[in-house]
């Protein structure tokens, strides 16, 4: 084709294509708009709602149904399930003080909220759908405190639910880090401690700052305790080492680490009378192949237990990073493994960690 030809149909292609790009462009642009405009929508009507009156520890039963079509279904049924398990320490314990009684379980001051502004909606297809919120508390003769929250959103149904709220305040003494670390499902246990429904015992043996062996026995003594970790000759963990309790206390998340650059989780389910080891599945095992096949080495392997979604969903942070001279590459996730009722886990979702601030 001669020149004089090809630049006058090149051209011509151009305007075609960016004619028909630029509605495309809009459309999406437009698209991404009004999904922001719905999550502002969403935060504000939480933020309403959730400071219309003071809540302290767990919403009552007519707060939590004023409450429940703002949040996902998941952290409605923690919060009943916290109920529940409050319940049950106040009618064995009448003495003492039961867990969730007081306190704001949903912002970082335990004190609670005076004043609230939203801030940035952020949204996109590989991270969590976050609003910021700035919040203060003024008491009576008390300088007033600043600091910033995270509402985490997901869509279920076409609606925009709170899902978590990571907590911002740089104090020592907030509930947590978040909703979620304070509710059924989210606590990470360090020592010797028992289940929330006091149901089970679990004991740390430690040599030093390395743990030899755990085990978990039924709090009655009917059982002989059941080794979850150490059972094999000299074993040990010498990184720290956490559970997390499945909002239900029939699943165990157990944290190792196995060196600097490598940690694991283990899963454990109860079935009947006995804990038995879940199948975990591989994390990213294509793209780990094709690393290597590519003369990469796996310089880190983190897989770190973080907290219960549901009662049978795990959310696991993971990072791994592969190394080949003065290359790299790698992934920090927040991974979901769902456990069938076969005892298999099974990845069903992933999102980026968010970068810290």
């Amino acid at each position: 084709m001669k020149p004089s030809v090809f630049i006058p149909i090149l051209a011509l292609a151009c305007v075609l294509y960016n004619a028909d790009a630029q509605p495309r462009q809009t459309h999406e642009t437009e698209a991404l708009t009004d999904q922001r405009a719905a999550i502002l929508a969403a935060a504000t009507a939480f933020c309403t709602e959730l400071h219309r009156e003071p809540i302290s520890g767990l919403p009552s039963d007519a707060q939590l149904q004023r409450l429940s079509p703002l949040f996902t279904p998941e952290i409605v049924a923690l919060i009943k399930r916290a109920h529940t398990l409050q319940q049950e320490q106040i009618r064995k314990h009448p003495g003492e003080k039961p867990y969730w009684v007081e306190g704001d379980l949903f912002s970082s001051c335990f004190e609670g909220v005076t004043s609230w502004k939203l801030g940035e909606v952020f949204s996109a297809p590989t991270v969590d759908t976050t609003v910021k919120v700035t919040l203060s508390y003024s008491g009576q003769d008390q300088k007033p405190v600043t600091w910033t929250d995270i509402l985490v959103f997901k869509q279920r149904d076409q609606h925009w639910q709170l899902d978590d709220i990571r907590m911002g305040g740089e104090w020592a003494f907030k509930s947590g880090s978040s909703l979620r670390s304070i509710l059924p499902g989210g606590g990470k246990e360090h020592e010797d401690h028992s289940s929330l429904d006091e149901r089970w015992l679990v004991k740390f043996t430690r040599s030093g700052d390395e743990v030899s062996r755990i085990t978990i026995e039924p709090a009655d003594k009917s059982n002989k305790p059941t080794s979850i970790f150490g059972h094999e000759n000299d074993e040990s963990c010498p990184m720290p080492t956490w559970i997390v309790w499945g909002p239900n206390c029939d699943m165990i998340a157990l944290r190792l680490g196995e060196g600097p650059r490598f940690t694991r989780t283990l899963i454990y389910r109860l079935n009947g009378k006995e804990w038995q080891q879940v199948t975990m599945p591989d994390f990213y095992p294509q793209e780990k192949k094709t690393m290597i096949s590519n003369g990469f080495k796996e310089r880190d392997r983190l897989i770190d237990a973080e907290h219960w979604q549901d009662s049978r969903t795990l959310v696991v942070k993971y990072f791994g990073s592969y190394e080949k001279g003065d290359e790299g590459d790698g992934y920090h996730k927040f991974v979901s493994v769902r456990i069938d009722a076969d005892g298999k886990g099974k990845v069903i979702g992933a999102v980026d960690v968010p970068a810290e601030e």
